[in-house]
């Protein structure tokens, strides 16, 4: 006989948009860099910061121009969080590599970074990190646009 789940939304079988039970609206956090030129490895960019119990759903990374302009680009950028700077994202080769615009749209995030949840009881820093050296760096701009929705704490509901 086959089982049947359910997950606590289900359970609380509250309609959307009640302000009750389990439904979350997402929120996005939009931050764009001024001009960065080095690229260096290492080098740490701060986003901005994931709200306690903030639950990560989708991450895009963009660069608005061609951040390494080698004919053999080494570039690569992880994202994460202070600590773990590959939690969401892994040496991203997409980003900066190629003349115009590019983002990392389609890539997904790491298994680790899938549904990340903010335990750490304070606001969390979304941090960028230059995995890889510009083989030949450009000034450019990085643009990131997460997409997250904050969680009740246990037993906050009414």
């Amino acid at each position: 006989m086959a089982t049947t789940y359910s997950t606590p939304l289900y359970a609380q079988a509250q309609p959307a948009g009640t302000g009750h039970g389990f439904y979350q609206i997402t929120q996005h956090i939009h931050a764009t860099t001024g001009s960065i030129s080095t690229w260096a490895i290492n080098d740490v960019i701060n986003f901005g910061y994931l709200p306690r119990n903030a639950i990560v759903a989708s991450m895009v990374l963009k660069a608005a121009t061609q951040l390494d302009s080698n004919g053999a680009p080494a570039l690569t950028l992880d994202m994460g969080v202070p600590g773990t700077p590959q939690l969401f994202k892994a040496a991203i080769s997409t980003v900066g590599r190629a003349v115009g615009a590019s983002a990392d749209i389609g890539t997904g995030l790491s298994a680790a970074g899938y549904l990340y949840k903010n335990v750490s009881g304070a606001k969390q820093a979304i941090v960028c990190t230059v995995h890889a050296a510009a083989a030949t760096a450009v000034a450019g701009t990085l643009e990131l646009d997460v997409e997250f929705y904050v969680e009740d704490t246990a037993g906050s509901n009414p």
